[in-house]
């Protein structure tokens, strides 16, 4: 008997369409695509702005009568929403929707490229990217716009001028006109400079603003706070001067905040602690002074916390152990007073701990042994004292990433990790710093402890010399 057929899915097949009924899907492709061509006053509007900007001496053979038809890398096209003239209503034309220069694959920019103001003129481009276009020292390109008027019906979305060395010129005011904008990246251009126009705070659908890396001047404009729906502000690398706006405080869906490396004063406003979304803040490298605001351990997704090289001049606030979600705490070269809080040892997510050349003194708190995911430690040049109260786990932990040097009053009860850690073996209970004494008789007998392990001859005996350490130290 013979078995039955199978039912299962695996076991069907597809049966091929009739010659007749493929070959209409065919022609009717070839008539949508035919329908679809792009506009001639558009092509030619493309050709210009590749004339201004790419190096590809064939591209213009390449564009052939329809860019759309056969884009190369850095074009995409769209259909729009309104039919093509003699396509039966059933096709759109297709319209240029991104440009992407300056970075292969994607066409490579001339030594003589100008800014593609023409490109502005593309009436569905949403996205434009030039990077890395404007590098020629004796072509210098003025960043330009079209008049506001021209721009009331732009579409794009996306604008990144980066790594133009040879981009010149301010930041054209007439960027508030281009209300589609989300994500707006003006990087890296060290020519552009001037004042943030004010009007960019009307630019409502901006989600990301990054004029990093310039030569721009002038206070933080207060307008940016306007940026409701605003989640990434990078300001870094500039020149901007004043205090920090209180302003920046009403960004609720904001989750990076970086000021850092500016000439930025005054303290950090309490207004910036309701940021309730922000995972990153830097304000490193400006003339900030004072404590830091109360309520930030209420930022609990905050994971970076990046305020090194400013005169703070306060006792560090144990606040910040609080702030369950902190991966790296990085408060160098500040001015810190006082202890290492004992609550930092609650940090359970903390990667990085950077408190070196402050004026902290006291003992390290026992519980950043307890960190499990730590790998750097840096609390040198301080005034720190007391035994290291580090186990053999933790150290070899963090390795070569601990630097507890330039504290004449730490000391390690292991003379194995001395090398590694950066102060001398416990005698009682005072340390010796080989760093600090290195030039010495002392630091020349603790030096030949710590490094071979016996005493040079003809200098003190061990028993003398950790008295005269200690002596030293008192």
């Amino acid at each position: 008997m013979a078995p039955a057929p199978s039912s299962s899915p695996s076991s069907s097949r597809t049966l091929p369409l009739p010659p007749a009924v493929l070959y209409l899907l065919l022609l009717s492709l070839q008539v949508a695509a035919a329908g679809a061509a792009m506009d001639p006053a558009e092509r030619e509007t493309l050709l210009r702005v590749m004339e201004s900007v790419s190096a590809d001496r064939d591209w213009r053979e390449a564009a052939g009568d329809d860019p759309c038809a056969s884009p190369w890398p850095g074009l995409e096209c769209r259909p729009g929403t309104a039919p093509a003239p003699g396509a039966n209503g059933s096709a759109a034309r297709m319209h240029v929707a991104r440009l992407d220069f300056g970075v292969p694959p994607n066409p490579t920019c001339k030594d003589t490229a100008t800014f593609p103001v023409a490109a502005f003129a593309l009436p569905e481009l949403r996205a434009l990217f030039l990077v890395g276009c404007f590098k020629n020292p004796d072509a210098v390109a003025a960043f330009a716009l079209p008049p506001a008027s021209n721009l009331s019906s732009s579409r794009l979305q996306q604008l990144s001028v980066r790594a133009n060395p040879s981009l010149s010129g301010t930041l054209p005011p007439q960027l508030a006109s281009l209300r589609s904008l989300q994500v707006l990246t003006v990087s890296q251009n060290a020519l552009v400079r001037g004042a943030v126009p004010r009007g960019i705070g009307e630019l409502a659908d901006l989600v990301h603003l990054d004029l990093s890396y310039n030569s721009l001047t002038g206070p933080i404009p207060t307008a940016l706070g306007d940026l409701r729906g605003l989640v990434g502000l990078d300001l870094s690398y500039n020149s901007f001067s004043g205090t920090i706006p209180s302003r920046l405080g009403d960004l609720a869906q904001l989750q990076k905040l970086d000021l850092s490396s500016n000439n930025l004063t005054g303290g950090v406003p309490a207004a910036l602690t309701r940021l309730k979304a922000l995972t990153f803040m830097a304000l490193s490298n400006n003339g900030l002074r004072g404590g830091l605001p109360a309520g930030l351990s209420g930022l609990r997704d905050l994971q970076y916390l990046i305020m090194e090289n400013n005169p703070m001049g306060v006792p560090l606030p144990s606040e910040l152990g609080s702030i369950a979600r902190l991966q790296e705490l990085r408060l160098a070269n500040s001015g810190y007073s006082g202890s290492i809080p004992d609550t930092f040892g609650l940090l359970s997510s903390l990667t990085t701990l950077s408190l070196e050349n402050n004026n902290l003194t006291g003992r390290i708190p026992a519980g950043l042994s307890r960190l499990k995911r730590m790998y750097h430690l840096n609390l040198s040049k301080n005034g720190l004292d007391g035994v290291v109260p580090f186990d053999g786990a933790f150290l070899r932990q963090l390795g070569r990433n601990l630097d507890l040097s330039g504290n004449p009053g730490l000391c390690v009860a292991d003379r194995a990790v001395v090398p590694d850690v950066g102060v001398g073996v416990c005698g009682g209970d005072v340390a010796c710093d080989t760093s600090a004494a290195e030039s010495s008789v002392v630091g020349r007998v603790v030096r030949g402890v710590v490094t071979r392990g016996r005493w040079p001859a003809g200098l003190l005996t061990p028993a003398a010399a950790v008295a005269l350490c200690s002596c030293l130290l008192l």
